[in-house]
């Protein structure tokens, strides 16, 4: 179709601007001068993109990038305007008019140059089932016509849309040979073909299509490393394919975890929590490409490797972060051993002076518990997590070691003993009895209150059954068992306990019984403030929060844990300034709650601070000097029950002077006001070499998750027999009597 060459720029929908780049360049290829470069804007109604241009570049590769970009179809025709001084109206058709561009803009000394995209209405060489008449000034589109589930969606823009122009013409630079590869990868993928490296080496890379021996197929791309300035050239570029089936698919079998890791490495940075699954989805609704399971999950190792190293090197770097952990965070402590021989890794303790600054006013319990790191060295992590006055966790130290033995728990009571003993606090233990734990413990700490998690407790009861094959037994000697451990007093105790007997089997019960202490696990016999604490919960959230960290290496895996634990301690200190309560929410809660119940009772004085509290049926004594109750709650909770806050009530004293301070936000706010302070990389280096600890790989697939013991899990109320156990509704076996 002729074009009406009256148009002027002003009226024309689109554009591109033109900026001079660079002038001439000394830099000789090929055995001709580089020309000169512009830094084009392309600018399609509100759509545009930025690119790099040259003189030598050929016209006719201007307009396949334009119409790949703006994603105008083989059948569009569409031509180009710019305007100078003097001349509102100039043709871009040829590859003389693309040279006259750059002369053009050297004459005027002009600073840009519009260049208007305008596409011929009519003149498409579509299908002939489409018509057109004379009348018509613009192409039908059935879209306009259709409902919305028939329509043709919005064409998405990807990331990718940028890699087909990574590769332009002859002469063109790049800044190492590494870099030409990784965008000779993305253009590869994002063009639709495969391509393969007759020569790729350091200073030269030759890249043909992969159909060139089979369809001859002319794709060819060669270039070398220019010695001057190390930078790679572009010395010949055919970017004609003449093989068939080049065509951009969903998925392609050159898009390895190497591009990946480039386009997910700075999501990864800030989430190395982020699944290989997740990686998949978002690279899917981000890059329009899909990737497998195995490339995502190599791409996310290949990120940790670059902000890391490898897990081997990885070692070495701990002796520079104890240095820099030091220096940083004043008050802390990391203690780094290795085997005096061989200088072989063997474990790691590591405690930051915020965290020792903080857990003072948090409350004096310290859950202690190992866990297994999922690296490809394995090893066990303990760890010792205070709680705060909110029900939260408060980390304090972790250690890394190769198992739980007797040597390696010694090593971090020894250390952690270190940091308790300034703060002159008797401190009440939890754990799970775990292997070479008692012992050592007995050791380390003398005399210190140290109560066992009821739910593994509740496990090794179940050994006891195991081979008796009674479901319905167990689940009532287990609901029995669980009464004996919340026994208030010694009366109680007793009493729940030959139930037990009756229902479990003395022999089985007495002998059970007789290997662990009392004190250790029931609340009767139990001497001093537990809290209310009677599992190792805490240890186990922290465990859980942790999780991805716990498959990296060392330092990966300690100054990762560390900035969560950094963020974490900002956020709450944050949040708890806007507290106006004057306990921490969580308790505030809870005695709002036994404030409502405490209503119901009657108070009758006795003598000073002594109270008698009734209802209906029961009467408490209280004593309001020594924060005692006869229910023991107070005691056993250290928070005033309902029946204490009655007596507090009727004798007109303030209630939150019979709450522990612990509780209180001041205190919660003081745990939080020591920070850890950041841990600057810029300088990373080490002299000494610290070699990995030797490890067998254990047969079968690796365990990323550990198996709960039916006896671990927590009891469910049946909706069909309505009785406590480990079944439901659908896998019930109960006779029923006719009246359920």
């Amino acid at each position: 179709m002729e074009r009406d060459r009256s148009l002027v720029c002003s009226s024309l929908p689109s554009r591109i601007c033109f900026g001079i780049f660079s002038g001439n360049c000394d830099m000789v290829i090929g055995g001709r001068n580089v020309g000169d470069s512009l830094i084009a804007q392309f600018i399609y109604t509100g759509n545009g993109f930025y690119l790099q241009l040259n003189d030598l570049m050929r016209f006719s590769d201007l307009i396949d990038i334009i119409r790949r970009r703006f994603r105008f179809s083989s059948s569009d025709v569409f031509h180009l305007q710019y305007s100078s001084p003097g001349c509102p109206v100039i043709y871009l058709d040829s590859d003389l008019d693309f040279k006259m561009l750059f002369c053009c803009a050297k004459i005027y000394k002009l600073d840009h140059v519009d260049v208007n995209v305008v596409k011929d209405v009519g003149s498409s060489c579509s299908s002939k089932s489409v018509l057109f008449d004379e009348s018509f000034s613009e192409i039908i589109d059935e879209n306009d016509y259709l409902d919305d589930g028939f329509k043709d969606g919005p064409t998405k823009s990807y990331l990718s849309d940028d890699w087909g122009s990574y590769l332009l013409h002859k002469g063109q630079k790049f800044e190492s040979v590494q870099d030409f590869r990784d965008k000779l990868r993305k253009y590869a993928v994002q063009t639709g073909f495969c391509y393969v490296l007759p020569r790729n080496d350091s200073l030269y890379v030759r890249a043909v299509c992969e159909n060139h021996g089979t369809e001859k197929c002319g794709w060819e791309v060669i270039g070398s490393v220019a010695p001057i300035n190390n930078c790679f050239y572009i010395k010949e570029f055919n970017n004609i394919h003449t093989c068939k089936g080049v065509l951009r698919n969903q998925t392609h079998r050159q898009l390895g975890s190497k591009i990946v890791r480039t386009c997910i490495e700075s999501n990864v940075f800030l989430n190395l929590g982020l699944k290989p699954a997740d990686i998949m989805s978002n690279f899917k609704s981000t890059y329009g490409f899909e990737i497998s399971y195995k490339v995502a999950s190599r791409a996310k190792k290949r990120c940790l490797e670059k902000m890391y190293g490898s897990e081997s090197d990885s070692f070495s770097m701990l002796s520079w972060y104890k240095d820099a952990v030091l220096e940083t965070n004043p008050g802390s402590s990391f203690v780094l051993e290795v085997e005096e021989n061989t200088n072989r890794f063997q474990r790691v303790f590591v405690s930051y002076g915020g965290q020792v600054e903080g857990f003072k006013f948090s409350l004096p319990v310290l859950y202690v518990d190992g866990t297994f790191g999922k690296s490809i060295y394995k090893g066990q992590i303990l760890s010792a997590t205070g709680r705060n006055g909110d029900k939260g966790f408060f980390p304090l130290a972790l250690c890394i070691c190769d198992s739980e033995t007797e040597d390696n728990w010694f090593f971090f009571f020894k250390h952690l003993k270190a940091l308790l003993e300034p703060q002159g606090r008797v401190i009440t233990f939890i754990s799970d009895r775990g292997g070479g734990l008692l012992k050592v413990f007995n050791q380390v700490f003398p005399g210190n209150p140290h109560l066992f998690c009821f739910h593994h407790l509740r496990y090794n009861l179940t050994q006891k059954y195991r081979n008796k094959r009674n479901a319905v037994v167990l689940a009532q000697v287990l609901q029995k068992f669980f009464k004996v451990a919340y026994a208030s007093t010694e009366r109680s105790y007793y009493h729940h306990l030959q139930a037990l007997r009756d229902e479990g089997g003395a022999e089985v019960i007495d002998e059970f019984i007789a290997e662990i202490p009392l004190e250790n696990w029931c609340r009767a016999f139990f001497k001093g403030c537990r809290y209310g604490i009677m599992a190792n919960s805490i240890a186990e959230s922290f465990n859980k929060w942790i999780v991805a960290e716990r498959s990296m290496p060392p330092l990966a895996m300690i100054d990762q844990t560390r900035m969560k634990e950094m963020k974490m301690m900002s956020e709450r200190r944050v949040e708890s300034k806007s507290w106006t309560t004057q306990l921490t929410p969580e308790m505030e809660k809870k005695l709002v709650e036994r404030m409502h119940k405490a209503c119901s009772f009657r108070v009758i004085a006795s003598h000073e601070s002594v109270y008698e509290v009734r209802d209906d049926e029961y009467s408490y004594s209280v004593n309001l000097s020594t924060h005692t109750c006869s229910c023991v709650k107070w005691q056993i909770n250290c928070f005033p029950c309902p029946h204490a806050l009655s007596a507090i009530q009727a004798a007109r004293l303030n209630v939150y002077d019979f709450i522990d301070l612990y509780f209180s936000a001041e205190y919660f706010r003081m745990s939080y006001s020591f920070p850890i302070h950041p841990v600057s990389n810029v300088d990373s280096c080490t002299e000494e070499s610290i070699l990995p600890p030797i490890t067998k790989r254990p047969a079968g697939r690796p365990k990323a998750k550990r198996i709960k013991s039916s006896g671990e899990k927590k009891p469910i109320r049946c909706g069909r027999c309505l009785k406590l156990g480990h079944h439901n509704r659908q896998s019930c076996t109960e006779p029923l009597n006719g009246q359920q």
